[in-house]
């Protein structure tokens, strides 16, 4: 037996085994154990150079799959379950670069539904559609009235992209002070924020305030 590559014999042998995990953990153990002998020592240095190199490759082929799947997600044309669809959007919003790359690519995607086609626009909040409301020529308005503060999404029925995503707050939707009767026209004319949604200035959402409720409005502009 080469000792200076001791541990593939080993690892082998666990291979046959019908519970692969558990005869992986007890070769582990003995490719360690055996390490700690001098004839062993440089055999199981090349041990964790190995297992470094497979953990990179492994690594590398994760990351293949990950970005197949962001390009079938953000494409609309993943053919898993519902299950499999949250599980791996939860997968890929933990990982900053994954979760960066999928909003990149369902912005692009959203960007050319629009070149092709005037989209549906739907106002999400929480579980509940709040309402649809069609945008038919370029550039045009939408208004959603009587909008509390609150979670909230806007997705293109279109195309099934959710295209933004964020918190409406009582400072963009509500006048904490009642205005006078002569002046409420004006304040509920006054824009408090405006956020383009797919950051390239092309649809844009601005929120104006109400006594109780507020109102946003959707612009194409282009």
């Amino acid at each position: 037996m080469n000792r200076h590559l001791f541990f593939i014999s080993i690892i082998e042998q666990a291979l046959k085994g019908q519970d692969t995990v558990k005869a992986l953990e007890n070769a582990f153990q003995e490719i360690k154990k055996r390490g700690f002998q001098k004839p062993y020592t440089e055999g199981f240095r090349n041990f964790e150079r190995f297992m470094d190199i497979a953990f990179m490759y492994r690594e590398v082929f994760v990351t293949d799959y990950i970005r197949r799947f962001i390009v079938e997600l953000a494409a609309n044309v993943f053919d898993g379950t519902e299950w499999e669809r949250q599980l791996l959007l939860e997968t890929i919003y933990s990982h900053p670069e994954w979760k960066a790359e999928y909003e990149t690519i369902c912005h692009e995607q959203a960007t050319e539904d629009l070149e092709q086609n005037f989209p549906l626009i739907q106002l999400i909040c929480g579980e509940q559609c709040i309402g649809e409301r069609e945008l038919k020529k370029i550039p045009e308005r939408v208004f959603f009235e009587g909008i509390s503060p609150g979670n909230y999404k806007i997705k293109l029925v279109n195309t099934g992209w959710i295209i933004w995503e964020g918190k409406l707050t009582s400072n963009e939707l509500i006048w904490t002070a009642l205005p006078m009767a002569a002046e409420t026209e004006r304040i509920q004319k006054r824009r408090t924020n405006k956020i383009d949604l797919l950051n390239n200035e092309e649809l844009i959402l601005h929120t104006y305030p109400g006594i109780e409720k507020g109102r946003i409005e959707i612009e194409l502009t282009r």
